[in-house]
């Protein structure tokens, strides 16, 4: 037969393609020798909350890079990164992520729970970058495949609580007019359960304020943080309602999922919640009593990303869309994105990249960024070809006042150091805005302190394990 010289070019080129398709099959057989020879872990200074960030070595030079960042517990997850590491992922190869997500969870007597399970993470996120890595293949591929391309954003950390009304809606219509659909806050930032209606209504002129500035087609979206009684939350969901804001996000505390479903659903208000639902075998409960119309898994504190994906898919039973908790580092972002590009039943995903520090870009190679309101997900090999800047890791070490009050009706979070404070002011748990301004004018930790300034936790500090169980500072 006569071949064309179309058609020759055609076959040369599809050998090519076998050829390269037939080394990455072997590169990947070989692979299966290949075994976790030591985990690094590293805390990062990042003003509200310390990142927790990892990188995990073969011993053939592969590594890949995870993130088990948590609200202000750096150190404990940290510890327990370690104690995962030593018990059950030196030696074992990088291709089992179930098999070791399961046993660092079900061989565990006190299991999961967000500290455990975000250590688990932060190791699993890396193994899904190493075998992408191996394979020359971005994540998505190895979760299912790409479903989605783009991924439309909403904007959150772009709001000052303290701000005023004014402020707050200036605010807003700059996030309308870089491109986002949708954005987040809370309006009600520091107070209890059942607040005196005169702050009630300073929320409200806010929410109205933000919705007047960017008009009826960018979403809105209210995040209770799970600080009201069942009956204000019913009372505010009305009035949120005629406010048009697309969902109420935990109105109640997130243990009591009967609590949640009492709470008043009235006609246009979506009901969001999951971040504080660690685990997949609570979703059938929460499913059931909670009654939520949106569910947003944390794929850090539930294990990650293959959990966030099975809890995807529960959602999905139940005809319900899913929109992934995301207020931490890049690489947490990086690892969401090619989930949400391998899920189908996803809606806006939460995004702080544009309004974070400015150093966030530089953290690591290739950061994923949104443009006009969306993200690009990334092709490349892993979680999108990231890499670690450990500069930038230098220049912003540990930094112990790294907390936030959302409840700072409820007192302080730095109790001792208020302690030998000769302010009595600062102690005052009576208003929760006092409370809040006394955090705020805490100062910063000096950018120079040194690494090795870290509080001991059972000896740890920034460090490594190695194959002989050795943690090593890096200073």
């Amino acid at each position: 037969m006569i071949l064309s010289s179309g058609a020759k070019k055609f076959y040369r080129l599809a050998a090519k393609e076998y050829v390269v398709l037939g080394r990455r099959l072997a590169r990947a057989l070989r692979e299966e020798c290949v075994k976790v020879a030591r985990v690094e872990v590293f805390l990062i200074g990042h003003g509200w909350n310390n990142l927790v960030l990892t990188r995990v070595h073969t011993d053939t030079g592969l590594s890949g890079l995870g993130e088990g960042t948590m609200q202000w517990q750096a150190r404990t997850v940290a510890s327990a990164i370690d104690h995962m590491t030593n018990r059950y992922v030196l030696g074992a190869s990088p291709f089992e992520v179930e098999r070791l997500v399961q046993a660092m969870y079900r061989n565990e007597y006190a299991r999961g729970g967000p500290v455990l399970n975000s250590a688990i993470a932060a190791i699993e996120f890396a193994l899904w970058d190493i075998c992408g890595k191996a394979l020359g293949q971005p994540a998505f591929n190895l979760l299912g495949g790409r479903v989605h391309s783009e991924i439309p954003a909403y904007a959150n950390g772009w709001y000052d609580p303290e701000a005023g009304v004014g402020a707050a809606a200036a605010a807003a219509r700059k996030v309308a007019a870089a491109g986002y659909g949708g954005l987040k806050f809370d309006p009600f930032w520091g107070l209890g359960r059942d607040p005196d209606p005169a702050e009630l209504r300073r929320g409200m002129d806010q929410v109205a304020a933000v919705r007047g500035a960017v008009g009826p087609d960018v979403q809105m979206f209210v995040d209770g943080h799970g600080r009201f009684s069942v009956g204000t939350a019913s009372r505010l969901a009305h009035q949120l309602a005629e406010a048009e804001v697309d969902w109420f996000e935990e109105p109640v505390d997130p243990e009591n999922y009967i609590a949640l479903g009492q709470v008043a659903r009235p006609r246009g208000l979506q009901i969001a919640v999951g971040e504080r639902c660690y685990s997949r075998y609570l979703i059938p409960q929460l499913l059931a009593e909670g009654r939520p119309n949106i569910v947003q898994p944390d794929p850090i504190q539930v294990g990650g990303l293959l959990e966030a994906k099975k809890i995807s898919v529960l959602a999905d039973t139940a005809y319900l869309p899913v929109s992934f908790h995301c207020p931490f580092g890049p690489i947490a972002t990086a690892a969401i994105l090619q989930l949400y590009a391998a899920t189908t039943n996803v809606v806006r995903q939460e995004s702080f990249s544009e309004f974070d520090a400015a150093w966030r870009r530089e953290l690591i190679t290739n950061c994923p960024m949104p443009v006009g309101g969306s993200y690009t997900v990334s092709a490349l090999p892993g979680l999108g070809g990231i890499e670690l800047n450990e500069t930038v890791v230098r220049d912003h070490p540990y930094e112990d006042r790294a907390v936030q009050s959302m409840w700072a009706v409820n007192g302080s979070l730095r109790a001792s150091e208020e302690m030998s404070s000769p302010d009595d002011s600062v102690t005052s748990s009576g208003s929760g805005k006092q409370a809040l301004r006394a955090e705020r004018t805490e100062p910063a930790a000096p950018s120079g302190a040194e690494t090795n300034s870290v509080p001991q936790l059972a000896n740890l500090k920034v460090g490594e394990t190695d194959l002989r169980g050795t943690f090593r500072e890096k200073i």
